[in-house]
């Protein structure tokens, strides 16, 4: 299996010169029309989200969502990829209105995690990215939080997939970049059930944007300990960028440097 992964953007010859494989984000990436040619590489695998809120106060939306997860834990049996990625999917304020509670969150993913059980899968639950909107709340921003959720949920078959990118966006609200740099650390603590990783580089310092950055690994200024820690996890680490493939091959060289 492969221990990196890019998104299914660039040729197949890149993939084999580089010795790499793709991560299929279900619903996204396989419905592309040639994504036949991506299937052999496949070796990583990335539920859906978009829309769907497994802790909607509301019966029907949060039966509609738990389902649609389900149907791709299903679909994710078609490939040899044990661990799954899986954000949150769960919204707890929108429009400033109260529409998701923490316990059917939780109860959410139990219920995943049980029927994940089934096919033999974990369920990797990923951090959440900053949208620095007033009116909108989700859960698994904050490296506490996050690790709280997967606390909670209790499961010997959910673990956790740090996106770095979207840690990044966590730390940002803080006054200094010494800070923010301080904070990023928070996200390795529990690094043993770090099991999937999207790697990405971002901008923490004086002139940082609040923005999900997703840069080429080397190409920002997340601390060159923090990406060497993140090397020495036994994850496999999908760099998450959409970058020519010119840019991606440095961002391996890096990778693959530390």
């Amino acid at each position: 299996m492969y221990s990196y992964l890019v998104r299914p953007l660039y040729p197949t010859d890149f993939l084999k010169r580089h010795g790499v494989g793709v991560e299929a984000h279900l619903g996204r990436y396989d419905k592309l029309e040639n994504w036949p040619q991506y299937v052999p590489f496949v070796g990583g695998i990335h539920l859906p989200y978009s829309q769907l809120n497994i802790a909607a106060l509301d019966d029907a939306t949060r039966a509609q969502s738990i389902e649609a997860v389900k149907a791709a834990i299903q679909k994710a049996t078609l490939y040899p990829v044990e661990r799954l990625v899986m954000h949150l999917t769960a919204v707890e304020i929108m429009d400033d209105q109260v529409v998701g509670a923490y316990d059917r969150l939780i109860d959410g993913l139990r219920d995943l995690a049980a029927y994940a059980a089934t096919h033999r899968r974990i369920l990797c639950l990923e951090n959440t990215c900053n949208v620095w909107n007033p009116t909108q709340r989700r859960w698994g921003v904050s490296s506490a939080e996050w690790r709280r959720v997967w606390r909670d949920v209790d499961r010997a078959n959910v673990k956790r997939t740090l996106d770095t990118s979207h840690a990044a966006t966590a730390v940002m609200d803080l006054e200094t970049p010494e800070k923010r740099v301080e904070a990023i650390w928070d996200f390795l603590v529990d690094a043993d059930a770090i099991e999937r990783v999207h790697w990405s580089d971002s901008i923490l310092g004086p002139d940082q944007i609040k923005k999900d950055r997703h840069l080429v690994p080397g190409q920002g200024d997340l601390p060159l300990a923090f990406h060497r820690a993140i090397a020495g996890l036994s994850a496999v680490k999908l760099l998450e960028q959409t970058s020519p493939a010119e840019e991606i091959a440095k961002g391996l060289s890096f990778v693959q440097s530390l």
